[in-house]
This record gives structure tokens, C-alpha cells and sequence, in this order.
């Protein structure tokens, strides 16, 4: 039978989602090793965890949607008790309930929404969950006309880690909007049908260029168009959220 689950993870604790091994060296801790670990202790057999997607070293979540196999019945509640209370604070799950078999957490997957929040002045207690600028000025206005760029169809190779695997790069994004929450904290909405290694902290980096003047208003184009030359800045992974996953019934 299958089951489905929603969770929320402090990206900062693990590095990243994916299980990793590493020939001759200690197996890392990740977001999927650890929910494994606790689901087998829980329920006293080997289970196998999929997401809808992977997150990068210290980019957190809160609304990853991950679905596993397991021969038999079990109590959603207790479950869900079970393993928050062997997941040392730093993994949540929620929403465990049984679903069809042939569901799957990350094909099923209609769309992907994620926020990146910066900071325009020093802060402490938040720095761990965004990106820290300084007073550096920013002007939001440019940012959030260039953000427009990203709409649409596009093909992202050029906002992603390099790949050679001759899987497709094509990406539709159905929102990137600026939110200003104050006057020092900004939120960056952004919703596709798919998201590449990197790519949201890829583009908010190229925003971040234009907003402070590095770059000029067009620079997004011209990156798409392969015109472009230059050095560009990657945001750093502790402001990015992935905020919800979107299905059809879920």
C-alpha cells in the first residue's frame, strides 16, 4: 500500500535532500536518509522515501510532499508522532493518510511554489532564513519589472548547474512576484511547473545584480538570448523555501 505525507525540514541541518554516499566515507545526512531512518525504526521494516523534488544544501521547506510503500496498516496518527519524535526537531511531517498506488510524489506534481526572502538591513535573529544584504539599497522597482522576464516558457540552462544528461532544461513559470513585507524585508513569490539544480537561486541572484546596479533591465533577456558576458551572483541557499507542492488532489 502506499502512503503520502507533507514535511518541513531546516535545510541548514542537512546536506541537502537526496541520500549520498561516497565511496570510502561516512554516509552524509540528509533530509531523505533521515526520514528513512525514522519510518524504518517507527514501523520495523526498510522504507523508501520519494519527494516530489530535491533541495540543495541548507535550502529549507515546508510543504515537500514525499510518498512511500509499506505492506500493511498503519495508524496516521501515531505514525506522525513517531516520527517527529525521531526526527530531533528538525525534520515535521504532517497529512499522512493512504493514497492511490500508482500516486507519486514527484510526477504527479502539477506545480512547485517557492519563496526566497532578503534582508536590505544587518539582522540576527532571521539571517539563518534569508539573505542577509546589509543597508546595501536595492531598488525594488527594477527587480520586480525584471522578475517579469522569467514568465512564461523558457529554456533555463543558462540558470541552472551545467548539465550534459540531454534531459530537458524547458521551464514554465507561472509567477515570480516581489512581496515587500517592510521596509527591510522582501519575499520573492515563484511558482513553475518544474524548478532545475539551482535555479531560483540562480535567478534571484541576476535580480539582485539589476537591483543594485550591477546589471542593467534586460539583462534577463539577454541571458535567455545567450547575448550575455559577465560575472552574475548566485543567491545563497539559506533565503530559498519550498513552500507547497501543488496536485490535483492533494
Amino acid at each position: 500500500m502506499r502512503y503520502r505525507f507533507r514535511c518541513e525540514y531546516l535545510g541548514s541541518a542537512f546536506y541537502g535532500w537526496q541520500e549520498q554516499n561516497e565511496a570510502g566515507k561516512t554516509k552524509f545526512v540528509t533530509v531523505q536518509s533521515s526520514l528513512e531512518e525514522a519510518f524504518s525504526i517507527a514501523l520495523r521494516a526498510p522504507v523508501r522515501i520519494v519527494g516530489s523534488g530535491r533541495t540543495d544544501t541548507g535550502v529549507h521547506a515546508r510543504g515537500q510532499c514525499c510518498h512511500f510503500d509499506y505492506e500493511g496498516e498503519l495508524d496516521p496518527q501515531k505514525t506522525v508522532r513517531s516520527i517527529n519524535g525521531l526526527t530531533k526537531r528538525l525534520i515535521r511531517i504532517r497529512d499522512l493518510q493512504r493514497c492511490a498506488d500508482d500516486f507519486n510524489a514527484r510526477y504527479d506534481a502539477l506545480m512547485r511554489y517557492y519563496q526566497y526572502t532578503i534582508f536590505t538591513r544587518p539582522v540576527a535573529l532571521m539571517r539563518d532564513f534569508g539573505w542577509e544584504c546589509g543597508s546595501m539599497h536595492l531598488d525594488l522597482d527594477a527587480m520586480e519589472r525584471e522578475a517579469a522576464a522569467f514568465l512564461g516558457e523558457h529554456d533555463f540552462i543558462d540558470f541552472c548547474i551545467p548539465r550534459n544528461d540531454g534531459k530537458s532544461t524547458l521551464c514554465t513559470l507561472s509567477e515570480f512576484r516581489l512581496e515587500r513585507q517592510n521596509d527591510w524585508s522582501v519575499v520573492f513569490h515563484i511558482k513553475g511547473n518544474r524548478f532545475l539544480h539551482r535555479q531560483v537561486r540562480a535567478m534571484v541572484g541576476t535580480l539582485f545584480d539589476v537591483g543594485r546596479g550591477r546589471l542593467p533591465e534586460g539583462s534577463v533577456n539577454q541571458i535567455f538570448a545567450k547575448q550575455f558576458k559577465g560575472e552574475r551572483t548566485w543567491a545563497p541557499p539559506q533565503g530559498l523555501v519550498l513552500h507547497d507542492v501543488i496536485y490535483r488532489d492533494y
